[in-house]
């Protein structure tokens, strides 16, 4: 049980639009006439409007809420390389009864741990070790759960206390968990405090080099900058693959190459901010 209901709160702690502003139920006329335009962006092939569209099947903004079609807009995303769609497929497909599939959601979530999604790597972990969803393989969650501890996921530490109290646990069981908490036996990640709306906040990961860009603001300003974003936008869905993201471009000749942790919101970043904002934070595939 534990397992589904951290899994389904990384799902919901995890849906916040950027910062502070949050998608939630709306049948306003506002909110359907939002939904229209990601509809129709997803439709020409935007990745982004895909995974947002997905966002509003899935809490019913501007829309009656429908797992199938929220599912659907995920993997659409995940397809053309969004990880953040990569894992909230895997998730509705492990939590959502309509959809459930356990091994299609271990099939997403090991494309986006793949590609750093912390969040994925955890959810693994806790799969791998409960029996509630597939017999138990402790190489498998040790491998996951080391991963989710060395990146600091901040509810490592909780579901290692679940697992301490677990009838049949063995620290020998897991060579890399223990090896990751003794290099650092402290791995608490600080919630920051929230500046005011509309702030850009960037923050420098104390494990690597990666800059973490995070945009505060509400729903509606996110919405219409990354729908105007998107009008300058080439559709991923017809994009010839080149190593980046700039159709025609190699990853030599372009400034941000490959799939970013956070890429929903690069595009958005530098037309709010200007495309000096965002620095080369990518990762490579």
């Amino acid at each position: 049980m534990l397992v589904s209901l951290i899994s389904f709160s990384l799902l919901n702690s995890n849906t916040s639009f950027a910062g502070t502003a949050k998608i939630g139920p709306c049948a306003e006329a506002v909110c359907v006439d939002y939904f229209k335009k990601y509809k129709k962006y997803a439709r020409l092939g935007y990745t982004d409007a895909m995974f947002t569209l997905g966002e509003m099947y899935y809490f019913g903004h501007g829309t009656d809420k429908n797992v199938k079609k929220a599912l659907k807009q995920y993997k659409n995303a995940a397809k053309y390389g969004s990880v953040k769609g990569q894992y909230k497929a895997g998730i509705l497909f492990l939590n959502e009864k309509e959809v459930k599939d356990i091994d299609d959601a271990v099939k997403y979530l090991k494309k986006a741990a793949r590609n750093n999604y912390v969040n994925a790597s955890l959810v693994l972990g806790m799969i791998y070790f409960s029996k509630e969803h597939l017999e138990q393989d402790f190489a498998e969650a040790d491998k996951w759960l080391a991963k989710a501890y060395e990146k600091g996921h901040k509810n490592v530490p909780e579901f290692i206390e679940h697992m301490k109290a677990t009838k049949g646990y063995n620290t020998a069981d897991f060579p890399d968990l223990m090896k990751a908490i003794a290099e650092n036996p402290i791995a608490v990640v600080k919630k920051p405090t929230s500046p005011p709306a509309s702030q850009v906040a960037q923050q420098s990961s104390s494990k690597s080099d990666i800059e973490v860009i995070t945009v505060y603001g509400t729903l509606p300003d996110l919405f219409d900058a990354q729908l105007l974003s998107l009008k300058g936008a080439y559709p991923e869905k017809y994009a010839k693959a080149t190593g980046s993201n700039i159709v025609g471009n190699s990853c030599q000749k372009s400034i941000a190459c490959g799939m970013t942790f956070d890429g929903d919101f690069e595009r958005l970043v530098g037309n709010v901010m200007g495309n000096h904002s965002v620095n080369a934070h990518r990762q490579e595939w």
